[in-house]
């Protein structure tokens, strides 16, 4: 679709998008032994498919009219079957805890980049590894991960970006480094996003669901199941990225420094604030409050006592939040309209299968995100997951998570990785190889060594 031009890809979107709509209206698909309310929950999740595989409106719009057909749709219909349900189990979804969530670490994002904590962070570390290229590059890889697992990957990696182009500049014009270093910082972003339950938005999509089956893991056990993912993985990019692209400068000109002018008192505060919430999401077992509650100390804080201003609130990721609770309700719609047991019962899944089943949904899931959005990707498979009344959901769930930001390939893969391709210091062939040698490898690390880890800490 990224080949045709952008009208021609909406109009043949919105003609699917009608014919799928017709399909529902008509009751095409009882054909396949499938009743009106799963008929219609299955074409609103074809339609919501169509839309954010091709990408015709924004995302967010999707999610919204994802809602929009639930609570004109769906509901309707099942009112009309006998069916006792209330318009907020599609409303939810958009204001729950992964919701609450996500914004707090958007806040936190937001005051420490307003105060230049990120960045005075990232040239104190950087400042340590010394001249060498290699252990520079380690060094870049190494915090970028480390402030992808708590801010947005995008954010971070175009903070990394800005920070490293004078080196790179600086660098001899046909010397390889420059762009090792270069693609260091979206590789080392997509990675690092695995390690925390606010890193990617996949991996909070993923706990929601299983915050609803009951079987969800903590903020601390995420983390003790991602963080070994994030660290190997980063060496092993490391690696290939060496092997690619090892240049023949033998060190650094660029000279690094530490903001001198970041810790006023208000940036002490704010860093002492986004410390103490971190505790409390690790230390969810022993104070019982949930992650989302929790996530609003930081909101109640910055914006109360002005550390941010309503300005900072506009320019949050707002339609990332709205795009997550989309996904949520076409879970619900899935629930709901009766399409989850359908699925169960035709689907030929048995232990057996088990984990051949989260091979291949993770393979499939990873192949969509190289080539659409991670959210959207988890958005639509997880529901489907969900549906199949697996008893052990979430090793398939975390493996779907894991699998769509391990898909780092291409340029149009993730944001981070567009805004490296944006520089025109690398082209699509640099980025190709080791990105797919990397998703080669993460996949089948995820599945043998991950897989392995999962049921050692007792994910399932």
């Amino acid at each position: 679709m990224n080949g045709m031009p952008k009208y021609l890809n909406r109009i043949l979107a919105l003609v699917v998008v009608i014919v799928f709509y017709f399909c529902g209206v008509f009751e095409v698909f009882s054909g396949w032994g499938m009743s009106k309310p799963v008929q219609v929950s299955f074409v609103i999740l074809l339609i919501g498919a169509t839309l954010w595989i091709t990408e015709a409106i924004p995302l967010f719009v999707t999610s919204l009219l994802i809602l929009f057909l639930g609570k004109t749709w769906l509901l309707g219909v099942l009112r009309e079957g006998g069916v006792k349900i209330s318009e907020t189990v599609f409303l939810g979804p958009f204001f729950s805890n992964i919701i609450l969530l996500f914004l707090g670490g958007f806040v936190i994002s937001s005051a420490l980049h307003r105060y230049k904590i990120d960045e005075d962070l990232a040239r104190r570390i950087i400042t340590k590894t010394g001249n060498s290229i290699p252990m520079m590059i380690a060094g870049i890889m190494g915090i970028t991960a480390f402030l992808s697992m708590w801010l947005s990957n995008t954010a971070t990696a175009a903070m990394m970006l800005a920070l490293c182009i004078p080196i790179i500049n600086s660098l001899p014009a046909d010397d390889r480094y420059r762009k090792a270093i270069l693609l260091s910082i979206p590789f080392s972003a997509n990675i690092g996003g695995m390690g925390t339950p606010i890193g990617t938005p996949p991996n909070a999509i993923a706990i929601q669901y299983m915050q609803k089956a009951g079987i969800a893991p903590s903020f601390l056990k995420w983390m003790i199941l991602g963080v070994p993912s994030v660290i190997g993985m980063l060496v092993i990019m490391w690696f290939v990225i060496m092997f690619f692209f090892r240049g023949t400068s033998k060190g650094i000109v660029q000279e690094f420094k530490p903001l001198k002018t970041v810790y006023s008192r208000r940036a002490k505060l704010v860093i002492a604030i986004s410390l103490v919430t971190v505790a409390l999401w690790i230390t969810e077992p022993i104070h019982k409050l949930s992650s989302g509650t929790v996530a609003l100390i930081p909101v109640l804080l910055f914006f109360g006592v002005g550390f941010l201003k309503i300005n900072d609130l506009r320019a949050l990721s707002w339609d990332v939040l709205l795009i997550m609770g989309g996904g949520l309700c076409l879970g619900e719609i899935i629930s709901a309209g009766g399409l989850s047991n359908w699925l169960v019962a035709r689907l030929p899944v048995d232990q057996g299968s088990f984990f051949m089943l989260a091979v291949v949904l993770g393979v499939v899931s990873c192949f969509m995100s190289t080539l659409m959005s991670n959210t959207a990707t988890a958005n639509l498979i997880m529901p489907i997951v969900m549906g199949m009344g697996l008893s052990q959901v979430s090793p398939v769930l975390v493996g779907v998570a894991f699998s769509c930001s391990l898909a780092m390939s291409l340029p149009i893969s993730t944001p981070p990785n567009a805004l490296a391709f944006s520089t025109g210091e690398i082209s699509v062939k640099d980025m190709l190889r080791p990105g797919l040698i990397g998703t080669i490898i993460g996949i089948v690390l995820t599945f043998t060594a991950g897989w392995w880890w999962w049921k050692i800490i007792g994910l399932y």
